[in-house]
C-alpha cells in the first residue's frame, strides 16, 4: 500500500497534537506550527497512517529522509511503508532528527539494521517552565541583573498577551530585528521573517499564544515571543526577538513569557544549530534535558516487511 502523503493543512492540527499526545512528544518537530510553517522549507508531506503521524521531507538539510512515526500504531507497519516509499524514489530509508528514544525503540525492531549517526547541531534545549519562570539559585545570578536593569531602566515597562488581533506587532518587531543584521538578506533570515508574517496572519489556526514587552506604555512594543504546544504540558518557544538598543529586554521576554504559560511543565527554546553564541545562550539558562538528536539509516539488506 501506497502511503498518501501529502502538504500539511491548517486542517490538520487537532489530528496533529492528538498524535503528539498520545507519543508524550517533547521535540520541536512534532508541533503542528512548525510542521506548517516550515512545510516550504522542508517540503514537509504528512501522512495519518494506523494511528501514527508520517512525516517525509522533500527538500532542505532533510531531503529524502522521513520523521519518527508519532502516535500509537504498529511501527513496523510504519517502518515497512516507510521502507517501500523510500524504494519507490530510489533512495536509501533515512530517518532524520531521532531522539534517542527513537534510537533505542527503532534498534529494537530492527537490531543492528540502521546506523545511527549524532546530528550534534540540533539538539534541543528542554527547560522546566519553573526554572525559567523563578529564576532561583546562584546560577541565574546574572539573568535576575538583567531583569533588574531592564525594569529600573524603564519604570513604565508593561507587557501585554499577544494574540491574533495584535499579531501584526510581531511582524513590525522581527522587521526592526532583521534590519539590524548584518547581512538581513541571508536566506535563512528571509525564510524565518516569512514564516512569522505567516504565523500572524494564521494565528489562531496555528494554536499560536504569546506576549509583547513595551518599553513604554504609548509606544511600539520592542519585544515578543511566540509560542504553541507540542503536546500535553510541553509548549515549543518559535520565535523571540527584541529590537535593537534593548539588551536587558532578552532576559525579560524569557522570564515573562515563562511567567504566563502556566498550562506548561515544560519549554522547548529548539537547537543551537552549531552557532557558538546561541549555544552558551541556550546553555546559560540550565537546561533541564538536552535532547540529543541522529539520524537513522537503513544498511540491512533485507526488505521491510510489516
Amino acid at each position: 500500500m501506497q502511503i498518501p502523503f501529502r502538504p500539511p493543512s491548517l486542517t490538520d492540527r487537532s489530528a496533529v497534537l492528538e498524535a503528539a499526545n498520545a507519543a508524550g512528544a517533547k521535540e520541536n518537530d512534532a508541533a503542528f506550527a512548525n510542521l506548517y510553517l516550515l512545510r516550504n522549507k522542508y517540503g514537509t508531506e504528512i501522512a495519518f497512517y494506523d494511528r501514527l503521524l508520517l512525516r517525509r521531507y522533500r527538500s532542505g538539510i532533510r531531503a529524502g529522509s522521513y520523521g519518527f512515526p508519532i502516535g500509537t500504531g504498529d511501527l513496523r507497519c510504519a517502518f515497512s511503508g516507510m521502507y517501500a516509499d523510500s524504494v519507490y524514489a530510489n533512495l536509501p530509508l533515512r530517518l532524520s532528527l531521532l531522539t534517542k528514544e527513537q534510537c533505542q525503540i527503532t534498534e529494537q525492531l530492527y537490531p543492528g539494521g540502521f546506523e545511527f549517526i549524532p546530528a550534534e547541531d540540533y539538539t534541543e534545549y528542554l527547560y522546566l517552565r519553573q526554572d525559567l519562570s523563578e529564576l532561583k539559585g546562584s546560577k541565574y545570578h546574572g539573568k535576575r541583573n538583567h531583569i533588574a536593569q531592564f525594569w529600573r531602566s524603564n519604570p513604565e515597562a508593561m507587557i501585554q498577551p499577544l494574540v491574533a488581533e495584535n499579531a501584526d506587532l510581531a511582524v513590525t518587531i522581527a522587521e526592526k530585528w532583521l534590519s539590524a543584521r548584518e547581512d538581513p538578506s541571508l536566506p535563512s533570515l528571509q525564510a524565518e521573517k516569512h514564516c512569522i508574517h505567516e504565523a500572524a496572519a494564521n494565528w489562531d489556526a496555528l494554536g499560536l499564544t504569546g506576549l509583547l514587552l513595551y518599553a513604554e506604555p504609548d509606544k511600539e512594543p520592542i519585544g515578543m515571543t511566540v509560542l504553541s504546544p507540542v503536546s500535553d504540558g510541553v509548549f515549543d518557544v518559535h520565535f523571540e526577538k527584541v529590537v535593537p538598543g534593548y539588551p536587558h529586554a532578552w532576559a525579560v521576554v524569557t522570564n515573562e513569557a515563562a511567567k504566563c504559560m502556566k498550562q506548561a511543565v515544560y519549554l522547548n527554546r529548539e537547537e543551537d544549530l552549531g552557532e557558538s553564541g546561541m549555544r552558551i545562550s541556550k546553555s546559560s539558562y540550565h537546561p533541564d534535558i538536552r535532547n540529543e538528536k541522529f539520524t537513522a539509516v537503513w544498511h540491512g539488506r533485507e526488505a521491510l516487511i510489516c
